[in-house]
């Protein structure tokens, strides 16, 4: 077997990406790619509702039926929007909030009820929840450090199952339409100059959640990994 293979090979593992965001899409391809069995579960109107706790519970139960185990789960679920905090409504603040975090609750305590010893978590985090690029991002970039705080707690509580957990913290990459209810973008986010490598492809979050799910992450875990182009340190 080629070296690539021995480490980064996912051959015949199971595996659930939670979330049709362009992330979440870009990750179930390679991780089939890799030789997972993978099912995208898409999240919102007509599909899973992430409010409701029974329905999450009876969705991964379902995968379970139908592919007999659950060895990697991705969260990909992103609700995006930057508001002044002063004008923040609390249906703004909750839409985020109720996808970025709770949302991200209810899919992991489920998956991880679900999953045997070697089980493999990635939740997909920004650059944001660690440092405020852009203006505006007190519902956004908290709701995703809350998910980083998620993740480390997981991957602390359950390293004795054999599960592993840790967040990828992208940056300048496409994510997907801004709402309609969202003021203009402002800060040193958009400067492209910031971005020291340019701006970011799904592909290389994708190439990220692959690493982290593979052999060779097996001794990391609660970890942020940043893929943000250099832009932190710019």
């Amino acid at each position: 077997m080629h070296i690539t293979q021995t480490l980064f090979g996912i051959e015949g593992a199971v595996a659930a990406v939670v979330g049709q965001s362009t992330i979440g899409a870009a990750a179930a391809q390679l991780l089939k790619e890799a030789g997972a069995r993978v099912e995208l579960l898409p999240v919102g109107d007509g599909a899973l509702d992430l409010g409701d706790e029974a329905a999450v519970a009876a969705r991964l139960d379902q995968f379970i039926a139908d592919h007999g185990r659950l060895d990697i789960l991705v969260y990909a679920a992103i609700e995006i929007g930057s508001y002044p905090l002063v004008d923040t409504s609390l249906a703004q603040w909750d839409r985020l909030h109720g996808t970025n975090l709770r949302g991200a609750f209810l899919v992991l305590r489920e998956g991880v009820r679900r999953m045997r010893a070697d089980g493999r978590i990635v939740a997909v985090s920004t650059m944001g929840s660690l440092h405020p690029v852009l203006h505006g991002n007190a519902g956004y970039g908290s709701s995703k450090a809350g998910l980083n705080g998620l993740i480390r707690a997981i991957a602390f509580d359950h390293a004795a199952q054999g599960i592993r957990a840790n967040a990828v913290l992208h940056g300048a990459v496409p994510v997907g339409a801004f709402p309609a209810d969202m003021p203009p973008v402002s800060g040193p986010g958009m400067d492209p100059q910031r971005r020291l490598l340019g701006d970011g492809k799904v592909e290389d979050v994708a190439a990220a959640i692959l690493y982290l799910v593979s052999p060779a992450a097996r001794y990391i875990t609660g970890q942020t990994l940043t893929l943000d182009g250099g832009f932190l340190i710019s």
